[in-house]
């Protein structure tokens, strides 16, 4: 009688154990899990991306998108990756505040 009701708690707790470490429903299925050593050219990169404990990952990283959205992993600490991302923020903000230099057809004839 009490093996009937004990299995079944077994059961469930070994269900509760795989499913944590196989890590279903965890958000940091995306996580850099190491740095890439290789140099990022400033002009194949879009925009980036921090990566740390508060977004559900280990490893505190900057995540450079390219312009073909592909992710590189960068150290934060690094000089060059710091230099890259202050040049992407200098971008935004030129882009944001350009205005339109060309009128179109439709304007002109306004």
């Amino acid at each position: 009688m009490a093996l009937r009701l004990l299995l079944p708690l077994l059961l469930l707790a070994a269900t509760l154990l795989i499913s944590q470490a196989q890590g279903i429903g965890s958000s940091a299925s995306d996580c850099c899990l190491k740095y890439s050593q290789k140099t990022i050219p400033s002009n194949v990169v879009k925009s980036y991306t921090l990566q740390g404990p508060a977004s559900g990952c280990l490893l505190h990283a900057v995540v450079f998108t390219t312009r073909r959205n592909k992710k590189i992993c960068a150290s934060p600490t690094d000089a060059a990756v710091q230099k890259l991302m202050q040049n992407l923020e200098k971008k935004d903000k030129k882009g944001k505040s350009q205005r339109p230099r060309h009128r179109s057809k439709r304007q002109k004839r306004q």
